[in-house]
């Protein structure tokens, strides 16, 4: 029979019936299942069990824990002769514990642990046929079949987070050769009125935009910044800005927008060579080639030597036909960043513009012929004055000069495409500018080079690019700060860069620039950078 395990081994040898090991189990489970000890848990029970008897009673034991659902774990502690068992109840038959308020560490842990099955669910593959997109072959990191943003776009609701982070560092023509660490996140809100329950052609637009960390530009000698997403924020600090614009669709060819424009968006919508600084080309020159017609504040020189707002207010008529589309733009010169821009709109005058675009296709190839006039008659800085001027250069507030005007030519070739979507593929864009180089302080530029998408198995989702620009300043600039003993020159140079889809959502891109910085002083500077972004 069993006994406790203070005998050590004394137990009588009498053979015992299934029944009777079964009652005496019984009661041992019950009554051990009272104690409670410190080096046991709670829900434990121990015996000496003789070794003649062990065999046979560990395989009749052993069924009934398997009836029990409950699993056996041997101990032999020192000094004991003979063997223990340790019986514990499976986690699934324990009573339930008390109430207990959770700490922070078991939220965080649960919502780690949510996170991971979340993101464990999208990575998997769906068993239906139609739902079977996989976690690297979304569009977004959320975007799932079914799920919360497939369910908005029902309502006319579309949302995208984007976050990009930049790394660039210059390699050569500085003495500090200084590297920065900085990102941009987006949020874009896209609004459809009449799914919403409003009146047909309705649309809402909302950009929200926010900065974090340092950057490169203003920290080298370069005229164009050489990271246009994070060129107009202010100088290694957090800034924040607001796009909104609305939308009205009188027919399917015709429609109205007015608001606050983020100038690096529209940019990036360019083929072939795109914009914004996001996603392809990060220098200036090709990221958000200038207006022409730009009014900048008294106290930022490089604004004003680059005419070229990125954020505008005003309105927009885009009409589409089938042998051109046609847009005219009315806005306020002025940057729309600035609070006054809002409260005082059109208070230094007023800018408009005119934009043709023609496809054109050569041997099946897609390609377009984009020409656009602006003028504004806001008053410049007369350039003529500034070699007589005895105010701060850094200022130049000299006399006053009223008109700009502008007028650009593009060309966007396809060379190679895809047959499934025409949107894919890549070839030549140029870009050619000539302005009133007084009070515009850049007379004309160029800019030429190959980009597109890579057509090669599996990496259709790539994309590349590599570029010549050339800024020529106007002659009375360079004219008047020469005679300030400031000598400075046109700048020119090349940008070439690779952009890596991990997946649909991730994409890893190398940048390089080598530039011939204005400043004649100052060797050839060249910049290393990388870029990643995440899509949600």
């Amino acid at each position: 029979m069993v006994k406790k395990g203070a005998d050590k081994g004394k137990s009588s040898t009498t053979a015992q019936s299934q029944p009777e090991i079964q009652a005496n189990l019984k009661f041992e489970l019950t009554r051990r299942r009272r104690l409670r000890s410190a080096c046991r848990p709670k829900y434990t029970t121990a015996w000496a069990i003789s070794d003649k008897e062990s065999s046979r009673l560990l395989r009749a034991v052993n069924r009934q824990a398997r009836r029990r659902k409950l699993e056996c774990v041997f101990d032999s502690p020192s000094g004991a002769r003979g063997r223990s068992e340790m019986w514990r109840r499976r986690r699934t038959s324990r009573p339930p514990a008390p109430n207990r308020r959770p700490s922070w560490r078991s939220l965080l842990a649960a919502a780690g642990a949510s996170l991971a099955a979340l993101v464990g669910t999208m990575g998997a593959p769906a068993r239906a046929e139609d739902n079977a997109v996989s976690l690297a072959k979304q569009k977004s990191l959320t975007d799932t079949p079914g799920g919360p943003k497939d369910q908005l776009r029902k309502f006319g609701i579309d949302v995208d987070v984007w976050i990009t982070q930049f790394y660039q560092g210059i390699t050569a023509g500085a003495i500090d050769r200084t590297a920065r660490y900085g990102g941009k996140m987006d949020m874009f809100l896209r609004v459809d009125g009449e799914k919403l329950g409003f009146w047909k052609g309705l649309k809402f637009n909302a950009q929200y935009e926010h900065y974090f960390g340092r950057n490169l530009n203003r920290q080298d000698l370069a005229l164009l910044p050489v990271n246009v997403a994070q060129a107009f924020i202010e100088i290694d600090g957090y800034h924040s800005a607001l796009s909104m614009t609305l939308t009205q669709e009188l027919s399917e060819d015709l429609s109205v927008t007015i608001g606050k424009f983020n100038m690096l968006t529209l940019a990036a919508q360019t083929p072939l060579v795109g914009g914004g600084g996001i996603d392809t080309f990060m220098n200036r020159a090709f990221a958000l080639p200038s207006t022409g017609i730009g009014v900048s504040s008294p106290e930022s020189v490089a604004d004003r030597l680059i005419i070229a707002p990125p954020y505008l207010l005003g309105g927009v008529a885009a009409l589409k036909t089938k042998y051109f589309d046609l847009r005219v733009m009315v806005a306020d010169p002025r940057n729309a960043q600035q609070a006054r821009v809002i409260t005082r709109p059109f208070e230094r005058g007023v800018g408009a513009g005119l934009m043709a675009s023609v496809p054109i296709e050569i041997g099946g190839l897609n390609g377009y012929h984009t020409l656009r006039v602006a003028y504004s008659n806001a008053r410049g800085f007369d350039l003529d004055d500034i070699g007589e001027t005895r105010q701060s250069i850094a200022r130049l507030r000299g006399l006053t000069k009223k008109g700009f005007w502008f007028v650009s030519y593009a060309v966007q070739q396809y060379l190679m495409q895809s047959e499934t979507d025409p949107k894919l593929g890549w070839g030549l864009f140029t870009l050619a500018t000539l302005s009133d180089g007084n009070p515009n302080p850049v007379r004309w530029s160029m800019i030429v080079g190959l980009a597109g998408y890579n057509l090669m198995a599996g990496r259709e989702d790539d994309r590349w690019g590599v570029g010549f620009y050339h800024y020529g300043l106007t002659q009375p600039l360079l004219s008047g700060l020469a005679a300030r003993r400031i000598n400075r020159r046109s700048e020119g140079g090349v940008e070439a860069f690779y952009n890596f889809a991990v997946t649909r959502w991730l994409r890893l891109s190398g940048d390089v620039q080598i530039i011939d910085p204005w400043n004649p002083l100052r060797a050839r500077a060249s910049y290393l950078g990388l870029r990643l972004q995440t899509i949600f």
